[in-house]
């Protein structure tokens, strides 16, 4: 594998961290008052952090991730780019899993 090969996987998706990171900071803001980035109205949960789980799968976030590369350079990526299908169907396993608690 080349070294842009090896950059490239690096690059192509959000690490677990990331994901924690993006949503506290979101779940946050939305604690704070800062509006929804879609119509809540018909979600069944009211919770900041399930919001902001929502929003990052719906790829609503205007927010970037700050990447270091090999060579020491930085790159802002956008955090809708690095959002793959796996990390979509464990987050929507996440909302599933609170929705139906909530149930209870």
């Amino acid at each position: 594998m080349s070294t842009s090969e090896t950059e490239k996987l690096y690059y192509s998706k959000l690490t677990r961290f990331e994901v924690a990171r993006v949503v506290g900071a979101r779940a946050l803001q939305l604690a704070y008052g800062a509006p929804p980035l879609f119509d809540i109205s018909s979600f069944p949960i009211k919770d900041p952090v399930a919001i902001a789980i929502a929003e990052l799968i719906r790829g609503l976030l205007p927010m970037s991730i700050k990447r270091r590369g090999i060579d020491g350079s930085t790159e802002l990526v956008p955090v809708n780019k690095l959002i793959t299908d796996d990390i979509k169907r464990y987050l929507e396993s996440i909302l599933d899993s609170w929705s139906q608690s909530r149930r209870l």
